[in-house]
């Protein structure tokens, strides 16, 4: 036996383990451990669901939901999404935590809704079993089931909420706001495209897979905002575990057939819109920071005091080979088990000692944030942030303490709604959009029933 090789490789291990913990901002918590745990939920969502007779969605907002479905642009092997039902829960097996057995070998929808709140179990994707039938599906690549007979499905779904914006010193302005939610669903997820050479040298040493880092990635998430007249207004994107919110008219503009587009990121699954300047006339994919938490909204509008482990996403619009999919729209009772799920729906994966990574598959898609920033309208505010802005990452230093953990959430909903306020009076008083287009013409967009 080598024992001098032994010590070697623990002492490596013990290196890693040690800047995964100082760097990653990780937590020791061994038990089962969910994002639904999070102060506030319990109480946000208490009474949902409780009855026998679950709602279903408005006929009216699901044609809302088909005008402006978004198109979304993949790049060349980037995943399709996929149903939830039909393609990943037939792979899956349940299991008991923290044990591991088999509790059912055979997961059905009626299965997952009788378990849905079950703290003791959780999902767990074959993922060979998976890739064998041919479900392993990428944009460029030859499948053994034709698109064409398994369309990628999304999931939509409406919210109607009046929403105050603070004007003036002591006043606020109340908007009757509808939110289209798109949720795309894939398999897994991986880590962003590009990483520094530390990220990557650690997952080297520590034997992660940036490929597979979760199982199934079900927040991945497009909000088209609406006015009172239904017309477009805004966009919220969720990207890895915070969102950014964009005015049309300002950052983004409208097509002409009311559809817009978004570029989906190689490998992690975040959207991003194709409609920014990407700088494509360099001839190289687009870049973007990323962060883990909002608690480092400083670096990514400013790029200044970077993490040690830090990466940017890659997106691939139409220009650098990125191809538009087609994909079936889908309709949920707000109540099924995709949304409201507090156990996990992939497999948990604790590092030593139960050191938590973020490696733990999902919960519902309803737990998609800190509970601070339900509803919609906080979310819409909090992510009103500009990229260089000064006034902007000001108010995000004087709100966020990242050694203490600790962030004004209220300081940065106030400041966001009060400057999406101004910015959208702006762009109605002059009826023109950021390149001086004309918008908001009452065009409906072309959409199939």
């Amino acid at each position: 036996m080598n024992c001098k090789r032994r010590k070697y490789a623990s002492g490596w291990s013990v290196v890693v383990l040690a800047l995964i913990v100082l760097l990653a901002d990780c937590s020791n918590n061994s038990s089962y451990h969910s994002f639904a745990d999070r102060p506030g939920f319990r109480e946000y969502y208490s009474g949902r669901c409780t009855g026998g007779d679950f709602p279903v969605q408005d006929r009216s907002d699901e044609l809302l939901l088909l005008r402006y479905r978004p198109r979304i642009i993949l790049p060349p092997g980037g995943l399709y999404p996929i149903d939830f039902y039909r393609d990943y829960i037939p792979h899956t097996v349940m299991r008991s935590w923290p044990e591991g057995s088999v509790v059912h070998e055979e997961v059905t929808r009626e299965t997952l809704s009788e378990n849905s709140d079950n703290r003791g179990v959780y999902l767990d994707l074959h993922l060979d079993g998976y890739r064998e039938a041919g479900l392993d599906r990428r944009q460029g690549e030859q499948h053994e089931i034709p698109l064409k007979e398994r369309r990628p499905v999304i999931y939509g779904r409406a919210y109607r909420e009046q929403v105050a914006f603070p004007y003036g010193e002591n006043g606020e302005e109340k908007r009757q706001l509808i939110f289209l939610k798109y949720n795309l669903v894939f398999p897994f997820s991986g880590l962003p495209a590009e990483l520094s050479s530390g990220s990557r040298a650690l997952l080297r040493l520590s034997g992660f897979d940036r490929d597979d880092w979760h199982e199934l990635d079900n927040f991945v998430a497009i909000h088209i905002v609406l006015d009172e007249k239904e017309q477009p207004i805004a966009i919220i994107l969720a990207q890895h575990n915070h969102h950014r919110s964009y005015l049309l008219g300002k950052d983004m503009e409208k097509p002409e057939d009311g559809r817009l587009g978004f570029d989906v990121a190689l490998r992690s699954n975040e959207i991003y819109p194709a409609s920014i300047p990407y700088h494509h006339a360099s001839g190289e994919p687009a870049r973007h920071r990323v962060i883990r938490w909002s608690l480092y909204l400083d670096y990514l509008l400013s790029g200044e005091n970077e993490p040690f482990l830090k990466g940017f996403d890659v997106t691939v619009g139409r220009e650098m080979g990125g191809q538009e999919i087609d994909y079936d729209l889908a309709f949920l009772s707000p109540c099924d088990p995709l949304y409201t799920a507090q156990m996990l729906l992939g497999e948990p994966r604790p590092f030593w000692w139960g050191i938590y990574l973020g490696r733990d598959g999902p919960p519902g898609s309803d737990y998609y944030n800190l509970p601070g920033l339900l509803p919609m309208g906080n979310l819409l505010k909090f992510g009103y942030l500009q990229d260089m802005d000064q006034e902007d990452i000001e108010v995000v230093r004087e709100a966020i303490d990242r050694k203490a953990k600790t962030m004004d959430i209220d300081m940065i909903i106030e400041h966001g709604g009060r400057t999406f306020l101004e910015d959208w009076r702006e762009v109605q008083g002059t009826g023109l959009g950021a390149q001086g287009e004309k918008i908001f013409d009452g065009a409906p967009g072309r959409y199939e029933d």
